[in-house]
């Protein structure tokens, strides 16, 4: 798989994505758990109505986390 050179010297994608996901197993976060119950889930969807596949989703869903943000049918 070829990865594109990140202009500047920053991280690659790739590479924020891993340190990401090791920081957050080395803290002792829990495996994922489905917090709500009953909803389908699906794949967001880009500004153009075409669902994120592959690791998009799983990075996409990660960022949220982060950012505080619930899933939208969540009883938050």
């Amino acid at each position: 798989m070829a990865y594109r050179k990140e202009q500047g010297g920053g991280l690659s994608p790739a590479t924020r994505i891993t340190q990401e996901i090791i920081a957050r197993l080395e803290a002792g976060t829990k495996p994922w758990i489905k917090p709500w119950r009953g909803v389908p889930v699906s794949r967001p969807l880009r500004a153009c109505g075409i669902p994120y596949r592959g690791m998009n989703v799983f990075w996409l869903w990660m960022v949220a986390d982060m950012c505080g943000y619930a899933h939208p049918n969540s009883p938050e």
